[in-house]
């Protein structure tokens, strides 16, 4: 037996045994798996049949897409461990475990009116950073809605449209889960997220060109403030001008190095971010 895990900005939700041989991905009553506060999710936006002893996942032609491996797909035998991206969720394809949830007596309320016509399809707006037709930018320079990616501040599951994104929001959707995926910190800035993948440590902050965290100050006579390094399976986060550019790990003082756990607020100079492990 198979399950799905559903995942949140990195963190489990829920968990569902595949018992069903026809499972509905989408929102609201339509759905066995409902991905609710996910405006661009269709109502019912995919299913996943049980095939002899596999399952295979087959986008229902809505706006949005349905993504897998950060691939868009039609069709596709999922494997063990496929991470299945429909809006700003994440549902892993996983062994079963004693913690998943029956879908069997699962009632599924299908109203014909709650297809996807141009209806009950509405664009969504204009997103920061860029602008419609250019390149997504860098991960480490897109701006996240509170933690919640594009559609972030649009709210959710009872609206009665979905709400439809440009190629351009798409790709930058899915490079935002990407870095969510992994080891990531998330950078407050004017009101604003900004993720930055934890992809290549050291992760130098300071005033530097060699930081990839940059604080305000001139880098001819800045210092590196901190770095952040990955021993083994355990994050640490390192002092290295703790007089000149002082650093707060958890509300106290940074004086050598310290153990990153996942949540972990610092505050270097101006900016104050949160370190993230990545999903669990």
């Amino acid at each position: 037996m198979k399950q799905l895990t559903l995942l949140w900005g990195g963190r489990k939700q829920a968990v569902f045994l595949l018992d069903e041989p026809h499972v509905v991905i989408g929102r609201g009553r339509s759905a066995h798996v409902a991905l609710d506060g996910n405006p661009i999710v269709s109502r019912q936006h995919a299913v996943i049949r049980a095939e002899l002893d596999a399952h295979v996942l087959e986008d229902l032609g809505g706006a949005n897409g349905t993504f897998v491996n950060d691939q868009r797909i039609g069709q596709v035998r999922l494997r063990l461990g496929d991470r299945i991206i429909i809006g700003k969720h994440t549902l892993r394809y996983e062994e079963s475990t004693p913690e998943a949830v029956s879908l069997k007596r699962k009632a599924v309320d299908v109203d014909p009116a709650e297809d996807e016509s141009p209806a009950t399809v509405q664009n969504m707006p204009a997103m920061t950073p860029g602008k419609r037709g250019g390149p997504p930018p860098a991960p480490w320079q897109m701006t996240a809605e509170a933690e919640g990616g594009i559609g972030g501040s649009l709210t959710g599951g009872n609206q009665e449209r979905t709400v439809a994104a440009s190629k351009d929001e798409l790709e930058t959707l899915l490079a935002q889960m990407k870095v969510k995926s992994g080891p990531h910190v998330s950078i407050m800035r004017k009101g604003k997220i900004d993720l930055v993948p934890l992809d290549e440590p050291p992760i130098l902050i300071g005033h530097t060109d060699e930081c990839r965290i940059r604080l305000k100050g001139s880098k001819w006579f800045g210092r590196i403030a901190a770095a952040m390094d990955k021993d083994g399976g355990t994050w640490w986060i390192h002092a290295r001008s703790p007089f000149w550019n002082p650093v707060q790990v958890g509300g106290s003082k940074l004086a050598k190095k310290r153990k990153l756990t996942n949540g972990a607020t610092i505050v270097a100079g101006d900016l104050k971010f949160r370190f993230s492990i990545g999903e669990q």
